[in-house]
């Protein structure tokens, strides 16, 4: 809910016509956590919650999914070129006033890790390091688009460049789940065993453990 609340939040200053500059608001939010805790669900169920609250707003939403790692060339400086134009795509599509677009950025890390180290070293800037350059200056550019919204998950958030973090609005982490929620998520995995006839509800946890075991070979 406190993400729902904060990015309906950043939309409505938007909509009111605040300097995005002034308030440094991007539109920006960050998952971080360890892998596997369900970073990239949630973005995607938060996209999918703010479509169905904002269907009266907008006429389409767009959600566009972005493979940080792809984005990478073994040519020199062609990673930079590579980031600037699918930001150019997602601009294109936000001339659309009446349409909404999300841009997922899974492992941003590998687009925005730390320049310090690179550059504390004195040696010409690394390819990574115009990646990282070109990524703050197009979410710089993207302020002026008030119907994008960009969602970022990260497994090494400590990793991160300054720079980027200083443009998150809202940033959280997603820890692995509790005592409670695992025993839940077992019970459901159980249950659904059951129910297509995999494992038997006599089965003990041993029997589960070799069954499921020949199942996989």
């Amino acid at each position: 809910m406190e993400l729902l609340s904060y990015t309906q939040a950043l939309l409505r200053l938007s909509d009111l016509g605040a300097d995005a500059g002034l308030l440094s608001i991007n539109r920006l939010v960050l998952l971080h956590g360890p892998p596997g805790t369900g970073k990239t669900t949630m973005c995607k169920a938060l996209a999918q919650k703010l479509s169905i609250l904002l269907a009266d707003r907008f006429k389409r939403f767009i959600f566009v999914e972005v493979n940080s790692h792809s984005l990478f060339s073994k040519w020199f400086s062609e990673s930079g070129k590579l980031v600037a134009r699918m930001f150019e795509r997602v601009s294109e599509l936000a001339e659309q006033r009446d349409w909404l677009t999300f841009v997922l950025v899974d492992e941003v890390e590998s687009l925005t890790m730390g320049r310090n180290v690179s550059l504390a070293s004195g040696a010409e800037p690394t390819d990574s390091v115009r990646a990282v350059n070109s990524v703050l200056t197009q979410l710089d550019k993207m302020r002026q688009h008030r119907n994008v919204i960009l969602l970022a998950t990260s497994n090494i958030s400590n990793a991160l460049d300054p720079a980027f973090l200083d443009r998150v609005d809202i940033c959280r982490c997603v820890g692995n789940p509790s005592a409670q929620a695992t025993s839940r998520i077992l019970s459901s995995v159980l249950a659904e065993l059951q129910r297509v006839g995999a494992v038997s509800a006599m089965d003990s946890l041993q029997d589960l453990d070799n069954r499921l075991l020949k199942m996989a070979r």
